[in-house]
């Protein structure tokens, strides 16, 4: 495995930029560019603090499950472009979920290394007809690599400083840090029950904070780092809702549970990968109103009113993210020539 590792690890590729005219209506977005190409499909993507680095997710051609991919970001006449990539998940294991720490120093990410199961579903929540199945691998685990960019050229390969902060029988996963990088919230899920938990950074102190029936999940720490925006099928019918919690801290500041939890979403559409914008004020969000092949990205504010849609585009645009500054979006699209699923970025204004 190390030796599979490390060639996968050390050939760094570099993408094409493809550019894309906004949709007519997508006013919020401008200088689209595709920022993956030549996987059989990519997504779920994130900023690194400094917006130097995107974290994501990835099929290569020929393989079957999700690997985790890091990208050098540049700049090119004004506009996002695409750099070498490193691939840091090892071979023979799928993975979801990556993250930066707030200090830029530490990669998190969910992964099935030395725990995999070849028998077991791909991992998440998907759509076979005219439902939705739920699949959480027992051996999915949270990992972490600090220092990472001190060891991208590592030898004998990067996999020896990559540690499970979580090891059990069940699924752990769809994890972020805490804006103070002291907790990390995440699903804990098994069967078709999936709660949310907060732990230390360093795997300790998990609490339970939404344990209602069904599935709770994709949470996200406000920029206050005083509530969590999640999903949830809480009415056990295969459609996902979005709601917000207020957290509980005790006097040494740790978090105890939650205080409050609202409903911002209530219809019925899947309305999933909610993503808070740096001002703490709105939340980004995809919802299927346009039906499951045309899943498209809404805006709200953190109370639920006042949606705005922000993509025009046929074919699913799903999983938004923003920037640190709040003045780019990433978000995962099938706007592709060749019909694949990529990661998009595009600079992006908060509606007047």
């Amino acid at each position: 495995m190390r030796t599979a590792f490390l060639i996968l690890f050390f050939v760094a590729n570099v993408a094409i930029a493809q550019t894309t005219q906004p949709a007519e209506r997508e006013t919020l977005l401008s200088d689209i560019v595709q920022l993956t190409s030549g996987y059989a499909r990519a997504g779920e993507a994130y900023f690194s603090p400094d917006m130097q680095w995107m974290i994501f997710q990835g099929v290569p051609k020929g393989e079957e499950h999700y690997q985790m991919y890091l990208m050098r970001l540049t700049e090119k006449d004004g506009l996002l472009a695409p750099g070498a990539t490193w691939r840091p998940s090892p071979a023979g294991s799928r993975n979801t979920c990556g993250y930066f720490s707030p200090d830029g120093k530490s990669l998190l990410f969910a992964s099935t290394f030395g725990k995999e199961r070849a028998d077991e579903p791909a991992s998440g929540y998907k759509r076979e007809g005219r439902s939705y199945v739920w699949s959480f691998p027992s051996g999915m685990e949270i990992c972490v690599i600090d220092d990472w960019q001190d060891r991208l050229d590592a030898r004998p390969s990067l996999d020896r400083f990559l540690r499970r902060i979580t090891d059990n029988d069940v699924y752990d996963a769809e994890c972020a840090f805490s804006p103070d990088g002291k907790w990390i919230c995440f699903t804990r899920g098994a069967g078709k029950d999936a709660d949310i938990y907060v732990m230390r950074a360093d795997g300790s102190g998990a609490v339970k904070v939404v344990g209602e029936a069904g599935y709770d999940g994709g949470p996200f720490f406000s920029p206050d780092g005083k509530r969590l925006v999640y999903r949830s099928d809480r009415k056990g019918n295969d459609l996902l809702q979005i709601f917000v919690a207020d957290l509980a801290f005790d006097d040494a500041g740790n978090i105890t549970g939650m205080k409050q939890e609202r409903q911002l979403t209530n219809d019925n559409n899947v309305n999933w990968g909610p993503y808070w914008h740096p001002g703490g004020n709105y939340i980004v969000y995809a919802t299927s109103a346009h039906g499951h092949q045309n899943y498209e990205l809404y805006l709200m504010r953190d109370d639920g009113t006042q949606p705005t849609r922000v993509t025009y585009k046929d074919g699913a645009d799903v999983l938004p993210s923003f920037s640190a500054d709040g003045k780019w979006l990433l978000w995962t699209s099938k706007r592709t020539a060749d019909g694949t699923t990529q990661v998009f970025g595009a600079r992006f204004a908060l509606p007047e």
